[in-house]
């Protein structure tokens, strides 16, 4: 029969200190005199003491693991490329950075349902987290309230609140864009260019639609948007049938992102609009697939694996400084051109 464990209410006892005494001798903190934290490590060891992760988290309210939320956007790509998204670089980058601190990370998704109820994820009730990072423009600002509420320190990414200061890893979205579109406008000569847009409450939508408003203001050409329900491949099919019904002169499109920009390739060849010769296409992310379509795809390239990793160390850092004031980092996109603008491919690279 396996010998009981020995625990820290036990060795108070027999030193004659309270547990919260024998915590700080036991994980080397302040606040025990050399003499007694000698003889609280004394009694542990003659007593066979083992600490375990569960027993030291009751005492240091510690749990070594991270809460990763993320939005549930529904189908996205077909299913060979789904491991190939957004979330997957920014989960590596996450999960690396985190490993390097000692920490391990607790990964769920919510949906709009989720999100309009009152109920909090598992991992957040059972108190399971020290933290949360939480992850896409399409989390309520409510229920990210909520959960900040509860006391966790939360960093977002890819996401802002408009009026409460919170921790968040963001790229620049407006740069981005505006650099596409002049690419567009300089390179090739384009007039009438459209904007697929997410949700115009989606953070990364304004933005981005921000950065096209401002490139086509300065050539002194009309912004066209056609706002979509939600940023998949189907909506962007859905929306560009709209747009070539709405607007038949256009010529180019700036797609708030690659699954988006993949629509509107689809709703272009559906019409009989050849991409890039009748209709140049240009997304934002730089899914890795990006580059193996056809055509290839001219894209904004997002560098979601780093921005995965500042999370990391930002909301560790929280933990270690509860107090210390919020921050914004902003990490910079680079415009991969390829073949979808038109580009040749003496002029691109893969």
């Amino acid at each position: 029969m396996g010998r009981r464990s020995v625990t820290q209410k036990e060795i108070a006892q027999q030193v004659g200190v309270s547990i919260a005494t024998v915590s700080r001798a036991l994980n080397d903190q302040p606040g025990v005199s050399p003499e007694l934290r000698a003889r609280i490590l004394e009694a542990a060891r003659d007593m066979g003491y083992s600490p375990n992760a569960s027993a030291r988290s009751l005492v240091t309210a510690r749990t070594h693991c991270i809460g990763y939320i993320g939005y549930r956007y529904g189908f996205v790509l077909p299913p060979d490329l789904r491991s190939c998204n957004v979330a997957s670089r920014v989960l590596e980058g996450i999960d690396e950075e985190l490993s390097r601190h000692g920490y391990h990370m607790l990964a769920t998704y919510v949906d709009q349902e989720a999100m309009k109820g009152t109920s909090t994820p598992n991992a957040v009730l059972q108190g399971r987290v020290d933290g949360l990072i939480m992850d896409g423009p399409a989390l309520y600002p409510r229920f990210i309230l909520q959960l900040r509420s509860m006391g966790f320190p939360i960093v977002l990414v890819d996401n802002m609140l408009s009026e409460t200061p919170i921790d968040c890893i963001l790229c620049d979205n407006e740069g981005g864009a505006y650099q596409a579109v002049k690419h567009l406008i300089d390179r090739h000569q384009h007039r009438h260019i459209i904007f697929l847009s997410g949700p115009a409450e989606w953070f990364s939508s304004r933005e981005r639609a921000a950065g096209y408003r401002r490139a086509l203001e300065e050539a002194g050409l009309e912004p066209r948007i056609v706002f979509m329900s939600n940023t998949v491949v189907e909506t962007g099919r859905q929306a560009m049938l709209t747009a070539l019904e709405e607007y038949p002169d256009l010529t180019a499109v700036m797609a708030v992102n690659d699954a988006t920009a993949i629509g509107a390739i689809q709703a272009c060849r559906q019409m009989g609009r050849v991409v890039p010769d009748d209709v140049a296409v240009v997304g934002f992310d730089d899914e890795p697939w990006a580059q193996i379509h056809s055509p290839p795809l001219t894209t904004v390239r997002i560098f979601w694996h780093e921005m995965g990793a500042q999370a990391a160390r930002r909301v560790v850092d929280l933990i270690e400084r509860p107090h210390s004031a919020p921050v914004r980092i902003s990490l910079a996109t680079e415009l991969v051109v390829r073949g979808s603008c038109g580009c040749s491919k003496e002029n691109y690279s893969l």
